[in-house]
């Protein structure tokens, strides 16, 4: 008899879990739908205009000022539904973002060889993304503007597609045409999420640093040289990546124009400072939200405690020392991990920017709820030696407690409405006047000037000003100016 069949209530429960999470991640698709063009969008927009077809769009753009070589290429894809592509994209990545790391879960389950009801991964990957978003104080700049959407959270689905993708892989047995054009695909995944933002490029290379030392230190348990191999060739991809990202002339064009000091060449000197900035930033995140902390491992260990407690199996056929050892090293793992997304920062002398530093909420989050399923994992295991009956009970009124939490924050994520809508409308009247100037071949125009959300710059009184001129190259003007 199933899981689901024998303990339809435990389902039921992570069903209704899994509904309340997936209520703000609602809301925040709903705010999607007052993005619109900022910024830097201009300017992406008009490379894609200006030129025969992407490559070349993207050649200009690494050779100017971005390095960044995969990005336009998303760029276009939104670009191609205008303003509607841009309204709409918040709500399909929260969406994709949702499933791929539900995938993730059920692989990883797979590995650890547990029985979970599905219902409560999608429960596990909506409260992830809901508790990292509550944390980012750049909310608009990594959800809401093109521009920072796909360096900045974009890469985290290609990073979770990626390790699902690998899981499933190593789950079935050594094939070597599968092994072939498996390789293939995995390759070209890395590098394409090794080309969104120098920050994300350098957590993908510590990702596959800390995958390749954990295939090497645990071969003795699946034997596959195979699974060693891929990660290997993953990891050298992801250097390759980010040598390129570092190569670019439009790296040596901005640094040259905002560094006031030598970027850091020491090695030494370069991980002292990394070391320093990923502490940094693991104590004000646990000194500022502890209770989502809380939030996070509770609601990992609630569910695969209760999943598997409920069950015929004894939790997971893992050993108990493995599992101990698990619970040592993920803390680790998140340091290693979040330092090398904070290398190219440190390269530079600057602690990252709120933008930049949402990954590494995100890998907290996930570090954190891994870290409650594996000591899940290890109370299931005691369950013969200790009082269940009261234990399961706690649980569920944990459960039910966690179920709650989503739903008491949306208030506070709905509220941002108030400004975001304003802003689009003002926006939308800005617009449907300069399409119609432009219409009746006006080509120097003064428009209303705008405060965009996030802290993200909008085009004001200078012509020259670098904003505005991607803003008359957007509509087709000489200039335009916002005084």
């Amino acid at each position: 008899m199933s899981l689901t069949k024998k303990n339809g209530w435990v389902s039921f429960l992570f069903f209704i879990g899994a509904l309340s999470a997936c209520v703000p991640l609602a809301v925040y698709a709903w705010l999607g739908t007052f993005s619109r063009y900022l910024a830097d969008d201009y300017c992406a927009s008009t490379y894609l205009y200006t030129s025969q077809n992407i490559v070349e769009a993207t050649l200009r753009a690494y050779s100017l000022w971005g390095n960044s070589y995969s990005r336009l290429m998303f760029s276009q894809l939104i670009e191609l539904g205008g303003v509607n592509g841009i309204r709409v994209m918040a709500g399909v990545e929260l969406v994709i973002w949702a499933l791929l790391l539900a995938w993730m879960f059920v692989e990883l389950g797979k590995l650890l060889r547990i029985q979970i009801p599905k219902v409560g991964y999608v429960w596990l990957a909506c409260m992830a993304i809901v508790l990292s978003l509550y944390q980012t104080s750049a909310l608009y700049q990594i959800l809401f503007w093109r521009t920072g959407l796909i360096p900045y959270s974009l890469p985290l689905l290609w990073f979770i597609g990626i390790a699902a993708f690998f899981l499933h892989y190593a789950e079935k047995p050594y094939e070597k045409s599968r092994a072939l054009w498996a390789g293939i695909l995995f390759v070209i995944l890395v590098f394409f999420a090794g080309g969104l933002s120098e920050t994300t490029s350098g957590m993908l290379v510590g990702i596959m640093f800390v995958a390749v030392t954990l295939a090497w230190w645990t071969k003795r348990l699946h034997q596959r040289r195979d699974v060693l191999m891929f990660l290997v060739v993953g990891l050298i991809t992801a250097i390759i990546a980010i040598s390129i990202t570092a190569a670019s002339p439009g790296t040596s064009n901005r640094l040259g124009r905002i560094m006031r000091q030598e970027p850091i060449y020491n090695p030494i000197e370069l991980a002292g400072d990394v070391m320093l900035f990923t502490s940094q930033f693991l104590l004000e995140t646990v000194k500022s939200y502890p209770t989502l902390m809380v939030v996070a491992f509770a609601v990992s260990f609630g569910v695969v405690y209760l999943a598997l407690a409920t069950s015929q199996k004894d939790g997971s056929s893992i050993s108990t020392a493995y599992l101990r050892a698990a619970l040592l090293i993920i803390p680790i793992i998140i340091f290693i991990v979040i330092g090398f997304s904070y290398a190219p920062s440190a390269f530079v002398r600057t602690f990252p920017a709120a933008r930049a530093r949402y990954a590494s909420h995100f890998v907290f989050m996930l570090g954190l709820m891994i870290e409650g399923g594996v000591l899940g994992m290890l109370a299931a295991q005691a369950r013969s030696v200790i009082n269940v009956k009261w234990i399961q009970v706690a649980v569920v009124l944990l459960l039910v407690a966690l179920i709650v939490h989503p739903i008491r924050a949306t208030p506070r994520v709905y509220a941002l409405h108030y400004q975001y809508q304003n802003f689009a409308q003002q926006w939308d009247a800005r617009h449907a006047l300069i399409q119609q100037a432009v219409a009746n071949g006006e080509t120097d125009l003064v428009v209303v000037q705008l405060d965009a959300p996030g802290g993200i710059g909008e085009y004001k009184g200078n012509p020259k000003d670098w904003i505005n001129r991607c803003v008359a190259r957007f509509y087709g003007l000489n200039s335009i100016i916002a005084p």
